[in-house]
């Protein structure tokens, strides 16, 4: 009887706690008149509605559409203002954002506030979505998955795998490579055989990677390796991408000549990062496997210029002779691109401190090889279509990216002239970007 009693002094006392919760009312967002471009289309519609509930896309009419006007819905008159996806990024490097040598002296926590203060800058300039492809985002990413921070959704490919003397092995000369801070950190994979390869991409996966970052060739910001060198070998390569296809996602190489684009393409990788120095024919091979080129636009054909080469942090004379030679590549690779109609998406490359407020230039440069829509679906549905190619390892599946359609993502901005006719409006953000909307909340609105 004691017993009983107990029992049930315990029940009434937790009853309160074991109602069960009821679910949350609905939230809704009501854009109305806007001009909308759905991240495919040749044009803008304009007279258009579009209601959000909770963060999906629920309607998108030409005529009035009816809410319940309470504390949980916001309508917003466009003004017939163009309405359109938040914009993709598909390169970024956010933990790097001072350059690798002063990245080295800087704990952990002191990367992820300067990256967090990046991510705040990118939805300032319209952009939703981040891909980081090299660099350990990886808390950061399941941090944003989990709502414990505020900031673009964010693709993470952990530190890139690389080879000894490969552009990703970021040591000193005195360090042992696979032993340096930075391989310690995440930030990079230093790695050498197929073996080693599988473990890399697998930790990748495991800590919360969305894709996987290779790099099969030389690059400009990096000590050990010339442009010409081609630092992984084929099973290498091999191993990484069917590591990462067992796992339902896929690999991105960092390659910018012909050699080591090609061994990558052997290998059965599909996506590649810059490849300025590539050659017409494998242009053509591209086009017949359905390979991508991410596109870096601004930072070969304007950054590396080096008109002002005290702007780019860490740089020696040998750094600004590899960028100069990319910078010589740079308009015949993008001709080839627009005339073979290579599917290609956006990613800027601009990750310094000095060039982080350009990135819309990034858009802005592709006009001298590609029409304003162009542009436009590069960084929204095209890029949306590859950051869906991570599979399960999507952290977001409840709608598609990159689009406005019913049970898509609301991630959209509302901009002021039309960037469908010409994209620089776009780069002017402060002025033209009015609001913007990620997963349904709004982060800005200066209507």
């Amino acid at each position: 009887m004691i017993h009983r009693i107990a029992a049930l002094a315990i029940v009434l006392l937790l009853a309160p706690f074991l109602v069960p919760a009821q679910d949350a009312p609905p939230t809704y967002l009501l854009i109305n008149n806007a001009t909308v471009w759905d991240g495919a289309s040749n044009i803008a519609t304009p007279g258009m509605n579009v209601l959000v509930e909770n963060n999906l896309i629920k309607q998108i009419s030409a005529e009035p559409i009816a809410v319940n006007r309470s504390a949980n819905t916001t309508i917003i008159d466009a003004g017939s203002r163009v309405l359109m996806p938040g914009l993709i990024d598909m390169h970024t490097h956010l933990m790097f954002k001072y350059g690798v040598p002063a990245t080295r002296d800087m704990d952990p926590a002191s990367q992820g506030a300067t990256a967090l203060e990046t991510m705040q800058l990118y939805l300032r300039m319209g952009y939703t979505t981040l891909r980081d492809v090299g660099g350990n985002s990886l808390g950061l990413s399941r941090s944003l998955v989990d709502g414990r921070i505020k900031g673009p959704r964010l693709y993470s490919s952990g530190g890139a795998i690389s080879s000894i003397s490969g552009h990703n092995d970021l040591g000193l000369q005195t360090e042992d490579p696979k032993n340096d801070v930075f391989n310690k950190r995440g930030a990079t994979n230093v790695v050498t055989g197929p073996i080693e390869v599988r473990e890399a991409v697998r930790k990748i996966l495991r800590a919360g990677g969305a894709q996987i970052k290779i790099m099969p060739g030389g690059g400009v910001a990096s000590q050990f390796d010339p442009l010409e060198a081609t630092t992984l070998m084929e099973d290498e390569l091999r191993a990484a991408v069917e590591a990462a296809a067992d796992f339902g996602t896929y690999v991105c190489a960092h390659a910018y000549n012909d050699v080591s684009i090609n061994r990558f393409l052997d290998a059965g990788g599909r996506c590649i990062e810059h490849g300025f120095l590539i050659e017409e024919k494998t242009i053509k091979r591209m086009k017949k496997l359905d390979a991508v080129m991410s596109l870096q636009a601004y930072a070969a054909y304007e950054v590396f210029k080096f008109e002002n080469p005290e702007e780019v942090v860490g740089f020696t004379p040998e750094n600004f002779r590899k960028g100069r030679q990319v910078h010589e590549g740079a308009d015949r690779m993008l001709r080839w691109i627009a005339e073979y109609e290579v599917d290609a998406f956006g990613g800027s490359d601009l990750w310094n401190l000095h060039h982080l407020p350009l990135v819309p230039q990034d858009m802005v440069v592709r006009k001298r090889w590609f029409s304003d829509v162009e542009i436009l679906r590069q960084n929204t549905s095209n890029a949306a279509r590859w950051l869906a190619k991570s599979g399960t390892k999507n952290p977001y599946r409840e709608g598609p990216l990159g689009v406005i359609q019913v049970g898509a993502y609301a991630d959209m901005i509302l901009v002021e002239g039309n960037p469908v006719e010409d994209v620089a409006v776009l780069a002017d953000y402060d002025k033209n970007i009015k609001v913007v909307v990620k997963d349904g909340d709004i982060y800005q609105n200066t209507l």
